[in-house]
């Protein structure tokens, strides 16, 4: 039984965590945020909630088709039963996408939770500022200077910016790391009044909005209205550092021209960043991997 850490507890760290702890081992995972799901993440404000990164998970081979009716027998996930729509140039019509999408039950962090109770331990709060491997073995250190390990290998699960600077000894892994290009994503949550008159998820092919839906009308969530709103990426890489309430106004500008909402109603309001919200361009690599130094990046 081997000892291993693993830095970030997203998606791609908590299935790490599966593999490993049925093979026997003790893992540990380390997040700097206060719960596990990275970009699974959910927001509440008041009495309204959202889930703020992922809207929902496909599959796009047989393994992970599996997997999810596995979940879903399991009443860890759902199927969010919806009609996409297409809106350009102010028209809304139905989308071709027959894509059978599921969501996390009562909300997106909740498989998140169901995943990492295997784990030995999980060290939340934590940014791991440096990564070091001597004699086989591995030693973390923390933003507040705390020593972990030693550990029989190691595990990354960062976006590859955050992941960089922890693998100075593996510059092969670095290199590859450094050549990814992320896009950013502004994301603006909010509440209405009263249920909008319109359908309940919609991909926008102009303008600043790339993605919006009525939350509520997934499985599980409240009944209170409310909207989430993602801005493509090309234009949330053009506004990365933007002032927050210039960026907000222009979603909400966004969404009353788009969808024809009275945003003045709009209510809870949150904007949140996410500076690594995807690569620019599909990655095909898999796991990257030093085995030299038993060192995976996810």
């Amino acid at each position: 039984m081997a000892d291993i850490a693993i830095i970030g507890a997203g998606m791609a760290g908590l299935s790490a965590l599966q593999v490993l702890a049925s093979a026997g081992h003790q893992v540990t995972l380390f997040d700097k945020s206060r719960g596990s799901g990275g970009r699974m993440a959910t927001k509440k404000v008041g009495e309204a909630s959202w889930d703020m990164g992922a809207q929902f998970i496909r599959s796009h081979d047989a393994a992970f088709s599996s997997q999810l009716q596995h979940w879903e027998q399991l009443g860890w996930v759902a199927r969010w039963e919806v009609q996409p729509f297409e809106v350009l140039s102010g028209k809304v019509r139905p989308s071709t996408d027959d894509t059978t999408r599921y969501v996390g039950t009562p909300r997106m962090t909740s498989l998140c939770r169901r995943l990492l109770e295997p784990a030995a331990g999980f060290i939340d709060s934590t940014r791991i500022i440096s990564a070091s491997c001597n004699d086989q073995q591995w030693w973390l250190v923390s933003e507040d200077n705390r020593e972990f390990g030693p550990f029989d290998a190691l595990v990354i699960n960062t976006p590859p910016q955050q992941a960089a600077p922890l693998l100075t000894a593996s510059p092969a892994l670095l290199q590859q790391c450094l050549n990814v290009d992320m896009l950013p994503c502004w994301t603006l949550l909010f509440t209405l009044p009263e249920r909008a008159d319109l359908p309940d998820l919609m991909f926008v092919k102009d303008g600043p909005i790339g993605y919006m839906a009525r939350n509520n009308s997934k499985p599980g969530r409240d009944d209170m209205e409310a909207w989430v709103v993602q801005a493509n990426h090309q234009w949330s890489r053009q506004h990365t550092d933007s002032p927050r309430e210039e960026v907000q106004n222009l979603l909400l500008g966004a969404v009353a021209e788009a969808a024809g909402l009275d945003t003045s109603k709009a209510g809870d309001l949150w904007l949140h960043r996410w500076l690594y919200a995807i690569p620019a361009e599909p990655l095909r690599l898999g796991a990257l991997t030093d085995l030299s130094q038993n060192l995976a990046v996810c």
